[in-house]
């Protein structure tokens, strides 16, 4: 009975590494990004990267994409020199059946190219980071490039939270369904959006448990691998929440599986008043701003942040005004701000965009 267990996290796991590696059954090793100020490498047998494969595979076919698809593959890592002035930006392969595009330099300049590269190649499906698309759709969209979205019948998201702001945006765009996968390198929790939207907890992958927050209506989400012999992670938190439908809620893919309402991110993803009371669910400051490009909130003491903010041609001075006061009646009117207009958000080392850093207590 995996509740017998204690809960462990990051901390935990790095005190105990010795004990926990098996050497007999090491076939590589993986690393998280380390987005939340601690990184983690860590070893994975060959069984853990089979079923890892499995679950990309099942996510994709429910959703009609199979082996002969052909995809838009918005990388992370660097494929390409950051300091390229001249295309190609991408790198088709044959094998894999992928066009492997460099976020890294998508601008004002290349948008186009790549926009006609997708349509040029009729790629039907694309995949990325939930900011690096809406990056490349607010781009497009300035430049009027809707005469270039083609044949795209599905994108999927990972890796990111998908916030809904990105999600309507994207759609609009592309004129086509965004679904999400949600996972932690660590192997302890898949969960995939299904044909009909919903959240579903893939329980032949790992044993999830949703335990309730007192006072909240939500649940902390612990996951324990079922596959990794070589360094099993047993009720690890995984820091993210998530809230639940009524406990009468069905889906009508009829799936027998637990399924969520909305995933919200980690712990760290609050900003904290000067009263010591946390506040989530951030991208709802920007839920009617349209003009804004990229964002970054960055907290360093409670009850003040900065806020970067790359604009888009139509932002304006009451777009600021806007702003200032979504930041008002969220954080309140003694919440001190800091505005700074920046030409593009810094991505960490995977080529993420951080939404919110909390700096405060940082371990």
């Amino acid at each position: 009975n995996f509740s017998d267990y204690e809960i462990t996290d990051k901390k935990y796991i790095k005190k105990n590494y010795n004990n926990i590696i098996n050497n007999n059954h090491i076939k590589t090793f993986l690393s998280t990004s380390g987005t939340t100020g601690s990184g983690l490498k860590f070893p994975v047998s060959q069984d853990f990267i089979n079923h890892q494969w499995a679950i990309f595979w099942k996510f994709r076919k429910i959703h009609n994409i199979n082996l002969n698809t052909w995809c838009a593959y918005f990388i992370g890592q660097p494929i390409l020199r950051t300091q390229l002035s001249q295309g190609p930006y991408w790198i088709k392969s044959y094998p894999l059946k992928q066009i492997l595009f460099s976020q890294y330099h998508i601008n004002e300049d290349t948008i186009e190219s790549y926009l006609k590269i997708i349509s040029q190649n009729k790629i039907q499906w694309i995949h990325g980071y939930p900011s690096t698309l809406n990056y490349l759709v607010n781009l497009a969209k300035k430049k009027n490039l809707y005469h270039l979205v083609k044949n795209i019948s599905v994108i999927t998201c990972s890796s990111e939270k998908l916030f809904n702001f990105q999600r309507n945006n994207i759609k609009e765009f592309f004129k086509c369904e965004i679904r999400d996968l949600y996972g932690l390198t660590e192997g302890v929790v898949n969960v995939f959006e299904c044909e009909n939207g919903v959240y579903h907890i893939d329980e032949s992958y790992s044993y999830v448990e949703l335990l309730k927050i007192k006072n909240s209506d939500e649940y902390r989400i612990i996951g324990t691998s079922y596959h990794n012999k070589a360094f099993p992670f047993i009720r690890y938190d995984t820091g993210d929440t998530c809230r639940l439908y009524d406990s009468d809620f069905q889906c009508t893919c009829k799936r027998e599986s637990r399924t969520i309402k909305e995933i919200l991110g980690r712990d760290e993803d609050y900003l904290i008043l000067e009263s010591n009371v946390k506040v989530g669910r951030l991208d709802h400051l920007f839920k009617n701003i349209y003009e804004v490009v990229e964002s970054q909130i960055i907290q360093n003491k409670p009850g003040t942040a900065n806020f970067k903010i790359v604009k888009d041609l139509n932002y304006s001075i009451e777009t600021e005004k806007k702003l200032i006061d979504q930041i008002k009646e969220k954080l309140g009117a003694n919440f001190k701000y800091n505005i700074i207009y920046c030409k593009k958000v810094p991505r960490t080392i995977n080529g993420k965009i951080k939404f919110v850093i909390n700096n405060i207590n940082r371990t």
